[in-house]
């Protein structure tokens, strides 16, 4: 997890002025934030929550559509302060569920809400399911380790996850590089497994792979390709930091680039 994600703040309307779930994303009315409005439509019908109106302000510090887990952060951010803001009376886990299934109908994720609902740092699933069934093998991260990002545009998850022959993929290179993982869970092994799946795998555009090459020849000890997205993430020292950030911004492909610590914080209700 990021150090950055995305925060939530809801009003529940009773009023007459009606209009359902409107959502506001960086300041963005026109956003379409569907994971979010469908997360927030299943747990008002799942805990019978009556309104007219919500209004949802969110604030997403991370790229957007870029396979940093923006759609799971927001819709996670949302069930949470719609719940907190009704005094709902359910488990985070059952609050989660309803942005974890958001996800799997929309197409938007790989179960990154059972993660995040109530995990921190960096490691992988090594059990698939909703909040409170998935599990997650952590990983020791220095405290001088920094992830340096670049991203290119949006990509649209739902057209390769629909994809039978792409779903097949990720399962096989998914299931070789757990096992190996399992066998040796640390940092390092999970980045080079990161480089590992992003190439055999060979959805790397050629912008994409010119990035990753970029980072890794200015002193980052592994890069490699989001999942699913138009982007990188390199995992640096932070005293290569610098280099790595201007290699990235002077690549000639106009990335947003950006620089994160591995999250610690869990989610929750601010405040």
């Amino acid at each position: 997890m990021l150090s950055k994600g995305a925060v939530t703040e809801a009003r529940v309307l009773n009023s007459a002025r009606r209009g359902g779930i409107a959502t506001v994303v960086n300041g963005d009315p026109a956003y379409e934030a569907r994971t979010t409005k469908r997360a927030v439509a299943l747990l008002t019908e799942r805990l019978g929550i009556e309104f007219d109106r919500l209004e949802l302000r969110q604030q997403v510090d991370v790229p957007i559509g870029c396979g940093f887990g923006a759609s799971a952060a927001s819709a996670l951010s949302a069930v949470y302060a719609v719940a907190s803001a009704v005094g709902a009376r359910a488990t985070k886990a059952e609050i989660a569920r309803s942005a974890y299934d958001a996800e799997v109908i929309e197409q938007t994720g790989l179960g990154t809400v059972s993660v995040t609902y109530d995990g921190a740092g960096a490691g992988a699933i090594t059990k698939a399911g909703e909040p409170g069934v998935a599990q997650f093998l952590n990983v020791k991260v220095p405290g001088g380790i920094r992830l340096v990002t670049a991203s290119l545009a949006p990509f649209t998850k739902r057209d390769a996850l629909s994809s039978a022959e792409t779903t097949q993929r990720i399962v096989k290179l998914g299931d070789e590089a757990l096992r190996r993982f399992v066998s040796d869970p640390t940092l390092n092994e999970l980045a080079a497994l990161g480089e590992w799946f992003t190439g055999e795998f060979g959805f790397e555009s050629i912008e994409v792979r010119r990035l990753g090459k970029a980072a890794r020849g200015a002193g980052a000890l592994y890069a490699s390709q989001n999942m699913m997205g138009h982007a990188i993430h390199a995992v640096v020292d932070e005293e290569r930091v610098g280099p790595v950030v201007d290699a990235l911004t002077s690549s000639g492909l106009s990335p947003r680039v950006d620089v994160f610590v591995v999250g610690t914080a869990k989610a929750g209700v601010i405040g």
